[in-house]
């Protein structure tokens, strides 16, 4: 890898395509071709970038860098476990019709394990992380969705379970930080990553509120702006109700940035001083997510309030345009 992030990223999503191709390509009888298109030139995702970056600051604190294709490695064994996951978890949503799938999923996970498999340095204590985070994942993804499928079940105090779900993508930071003697680093690490995976969930879910509410998907975020209460009934047009009297109630909205803030407050104390400084930078746009969220919320109203005063004016024009 280069030292230029931005090289280093673009090098690293040719070599991912390329990894990617060759196990798709090794499944018989032309199944893998059933994954689709599973990687998308979009920016890297935090879970491999951060990696990149911890290897960065921790081998200019040694002086010294991991071996040539080590980082590679690393890296392409945390993105095949999340391809095995995600593939696992679009057949749970329904998104992903077609059973063999699920044998493709597969593929990914044992190229998962051959790409570790190759570093004696990654010890028993690493494997025993590998598998407690997979099965917190599977078992946190099945949770979510039942309480997601009635209205109002899941609460607050459900949150946690984001983290559960996003617990794969923390062992490639895991890997790192063992390949250069960080092991203390990975407790701390750990805490700050579940506590950034619940953030971005919430992020997430407000921006597929409609797309979730049509898939029968009660998020919390869904739960907050419609005012449901665990054991709530719901038909499509309270919905629609429901969601417009949600949005313009900016004290829905305020329930949530709350929230997002209160768990960067408990994120950012979680990074010591001595974190490199893309840790630190991760907490800082953790506690940007809230304002954002808030404008985001604003605008919708906005919308929502002008998108009415066209429909007075133009005799329901803007409606159909909305």
């Amino acid at each position: 890898m280069t030292s230029d992030p931005g090289r280093a990223q673009q090098a690293w999503g040719q070599h991912l395509r390329r990894r990617i191709a060759a196990v798709l390509a090794s499944i018989p009888g032309g199944h893998g071709e059933e994954a689709g298109v599973l990687f998308q030139d979009e920016e890297t995702p935090a879970w491999i970038s951060m990696p990149m970056a911890l290897d960065q600051s921790w081998s200019e604190e040694r002086g010294q860098s991991l071996a040539s294709g080590v980082l590679d490695e690393l890296l392409w064994g945390q993105y095949a476990l999340f391809l095995c996951i995600r593939l696992q978890d679009d057949l749970l949503d329904e998104t992903g019709e077609d059973l063999r799938l699920i044998l493709v999923a597969d593929h990914f996970l044992i190229a998962s394990l051959e790409a570790f498999q190759r570093f004696p340095e990654l010890d028993d204590a690493f494997w025993a992380r590998y598998r407690g985070w997979i099965r917190d994942t599977v078992n946190g993804d099945i949770e979510v969705e039942d309480l997601e499928a009635d209205p109002g079940r899941f609460t607050k105090e459900h949150l946690g379970l984001h983290a559960r779900v996003s617990a794969v993508l923390k062992v490639g930071v895991a890997a790192v930080a063992r390949m250069h003697g960080r092991d203390e680093d990975v407790a701390w690490l750990s805490r700050f990553l579940d506590h950034a995976a619940v953030v971005h969930q919430i992020t997430d879910d407000l921006d597929d509120l409609v797309q979730d509410l049509t898939g029968g998907r009660y998020t919390w975020v869904a739960n907050t702006i419609l005012a449901l209460e665990p054991g709530a009934s719901l038909e499509s047009d309270e919905c629609a109700r429901r969601l417009r009297e949600g949005f313009l109630q900016p004290e829905r909205g305020a329930v949530i940035a709350e929230e997002l803030r209160r768990i960067a407050r408990d994120a950012t104390a979680e990074v010591p001083p001595s974190a490199p400084p893309a840790i630190h930078e991760a907490a800082h746009m953790l506690h940007r997510s809230a304002d954002e969220l808030e404008q985001r919320l604003h605008m919708a109203r906005v919308r929502w309030v002008f998108g009415e005063t066209l429909e007075q004016v133009t005799g329901g024009d803007a409606a159909a345009r909305r």
